[in-house]
């Protein structure tokens, strides 16, 4: 299939500046990744795959609204992992990146240790 990189930007440009796919982007899947991110279990390979339902279920939904911008911008598969890719490269480079794992607490949990008698 072939890539229309032009519609892919023009879904980007839209989802960056339309305040309640932004607004999505920040506050649902934001956190979800800084939580793998801090558990240590954040994979950059599979973040995008996230990022496509941000697609499907945000982005999509607000273009086809005619008050916002009246046109059903539907991608391919490839041009969806192009606009997923994006935004994944996008929060690891703005939000994720300086952000470390815990650490794991050395010893025994308390909970786990022998009273002695």
């Amino acid at each position: 299939m072939a890539v229309d990189k032009v519609k892919v930007i023009e879904v980007i440009s839209f989802a960056e500046n339309d305040y309640s796919s932004y607004e999505a982007l920040m506050n649902i899947y934001l956190p979800n990744l800084m939580k793998k991110r801090l558990a240590g279990k954040y994979d950059r390979k599979q973040a995008p795959k996230l990022l496509e339902y941000y697609y499907s279920n945000y982005v999509r939904k607000n273009m086809k609204m005619p008050s916002k911008y009246g046109f059903d911008p539907k991608l391919n598969p490839e041009e969806r992992k192009m606009f997923s890719r994006h935004f994944s490269d996008y929060l690891w480079e703005e939000h994720l990146k300086n952000v470390r794992p815990k650490k794991k607490s050395k010893g025994i949990p308390k909970s786990k240790r022998k009273l002695n008698k």
